[in-house]
């Protein structure tokens, strides 16, 4: 039997740059979305950024961190393949998708429920992504579960992600008022309400995101293959 086609050395770069990642989200988001300044309207002078600006700014990187968790966690997925059925990255690619197509078109790596049944299907409940809610615990399930029906939101303005969206609203109990016409931006800056401004939803997907990172670091390949 050959090794295994994947090394540890191998998830930690991944997880350390995706993690990386994430404090530089953190890091925009706290000077251009909570302290910014944009140019008044005499175009000279500067003012506080105010609404709708900073949410809208607060939707474009959240957008774009959204699309780096569901690439590393395709990464991920795919180390787990390497490891267990020690194959190389391109085998992994067919075992994953299509036995003629491999990844073309195979989509969902950023739901939390498809990762865990993939897992299932592949190697059992017992398995990293088959056990995915057990690693990193059910706060940490649920925020990546609501943060790709916010990014479904973001990619598609009507259909099933606007009605998922509106459901996610009402499971907050946000009030109907409330939800009329309610921007991403503002659910993920300014909810929820009672919370301290570092546990606003923003923080809470982003939190979620490293934790991911941080048990796939810890625990994918650390146990026997």
């Amino acid at each position: 039997m050959p090794p295994p086609r994947i090394t540890q050395k191998f998830i930690d770069n991944q997880s350390d740059a995706f993690i990386k990642d994430l404090h530089r989200a953190i890091s925009l988001y706290e000077k251009i979305c909570v302290n910014g300044y944009v140019l008044a309207n005499d175009g000279i002078a500067t003012r506080r950024i105010s609404q709708p600006d900073s949410r809208d700014m607060t939707q474009f990187i959240f957008f774009e961190i959204a699309a780096k968790f569901e690439d590393f966690a395709k990464v991920m997925f795919q180390s787990e393949v390497r490891f267990l059925l020690k194959v190389t990255r391109a085998q992994a690619d067919f075992v994953m998708g299509d036995a003629d197509n491999g990844m073309n078109g195979k989509m969902g790596w950023g739901t939390p429920a498809m990762l865990t049944q993939r897992g299932k299907n592949l190697f059992g409940a017992e398995s990293f992504f088959g056990a995915l809610g057990n690693h990193i615990g059910p706060i940490a399930y649920k925020a990546l579960m609501d943060a790709h029906t916010v990014r479904n939101r973001l990619a598609h303005s009507g259909g099933s992600a606007q009605t998922k969206f509106v459901k996610l609203l009402e499971g907050c109990g946000i009030s109907i008022n409330e939800r009329q016409g309610m921007a991403v931006g503002r659910f993920l800056k300014d909810y929820p309400k009672k919370k301290p401004a570092g546990e606003k939803n923003f923080h809470a997907y982003i939190a979620a995101y490293e934790t991911f990172a941080a048990k796939a670091k810890t625990e994918l390949i650390s146990r026997p293959a």
